[in-house]
C-alpha cells in the first residue's frame, strides 16, 4: 500500500518542524539516516522508478524540505542562537534567513557575514554538494568542498543526483540559491576567486 503525506488536520499527523520524511502515513522515518538512503527507501515503498521524472520530482520536494527544515527552520535558528524556547520568543523571517545563510557557511569553512548577499555570493563560489549539507545535520557527516569544477559537475551529473529545476525555485528559494551552473566552465575573477560560467542554464539542474 502506498503511504500519502499526511494532511495537517489528520489525528497523529507529525507538526511541521519533523522532517519532510516523517509526513507519509505507514512510513518510518530514521531521523539519523542519510538523504540517499532514507530518500530511496521511501521511494521503493512509493514504487517511485529511479530515473523518472516523477522520482526528480520527489526527490527535489524532500532535498528542498530537508535543506529548511536543518537550516532555515526557527527551531534550528533559535537554537543556534540561544533563544529560550519557553519564552514565546520568535525570530523573524529575515533574521531565520540570515541565521540559515551563516550557518551553511559554517558547515563549509566560510566565515559568516552579516549579509544574506554576502553569504550567498561566498557559498556559490563554493563548490559542494547540497546533499551533503543535508547530511551534515542529518547524520553530522562532513562537507566535502571539492577543489576541481570537472570533478563536482561529473558528480552532480550522475542521473540519480539531478533535480526538478521547477521544484527547486518554489518559495522560499533557500535550494535554488544553492545551485551551481554545471553547462559553462568555471571562471576566475580578477581576485582569483571562483565564479560560474556563463553558459546556458538547463532545464534540470543538479544539486
Amino acid at each position: 500500500m502506498l503511504s500519502t503525506p499526511t494532511d495537517e488536520g489528520d489525528e497523529g499527523a507529525p507538526p511541521p518542524s519533523q522532517s519532510h520524511f516523517a509526513k507519509y502515513k505507514h512510513f518510518t522515518p530514521n531521523d539519523a539516516a542519510s538523504f540517499d538512503d532514507e530518500f530511496a527507501r521511501l521511494a521503493s515503498s512509493q514504487e517511485w522508478v529511479p530515473g523518472s521524472q516523477n522520482y526528480t520530482r520527489q526527490r527535489t520536494i524532500a532535498m528542498r524540505e530537508e535543506l529548511e527544515l536543518h537550516y532555515f527552520s526557527q527551531s534550528q535558528s533559535q537554537q543556534l542562537d540561544d533563544i529560550d524556547e519557553e519564552t514565546g520568543e520568535e525570530l523573524t523571517p529575515e533574521e531565520i534567513k540570515l541565521r540559515g545563510y551563516q550557518a551553511l557557511c559554517h558547515e563549509v569553512g566560510i566565515d559568516p557575514s552579516d549579509s544574506v548577499a554576502e553569504c550567498k555570493r561566498h557559498l556559490n563560489n563554493t563548490l559542494v554538494n547540497i546533499v551533503d549539507l543535508i547530511d551534515a545535520r542529518r547524520t553530522g557527516k562532513r562537507v566535502k568542498v571539492w577543489d576541481s569544477f570537472q570533478e563536482f559537475r561529473a558528480y552532480t551529473l550522475l542521473d540519480n543526483h539531478r533535480i526538478d529545476i521547477t521544484e527547486a525555485k518554489r518559495p522560499p528559494g533557500y535550494l535554488a540559491s544553492l545551485l551551481q551552473r554545471l553547462s559553462g566552465p568555471r571562471l576566475r575573477s580578477k581576485k582569483g576567486v571562483s565564479k560560474r560560467g556563463s553558459g546556458r542554464i538547463t532545464k534540470r539542474k543538479a544539486a
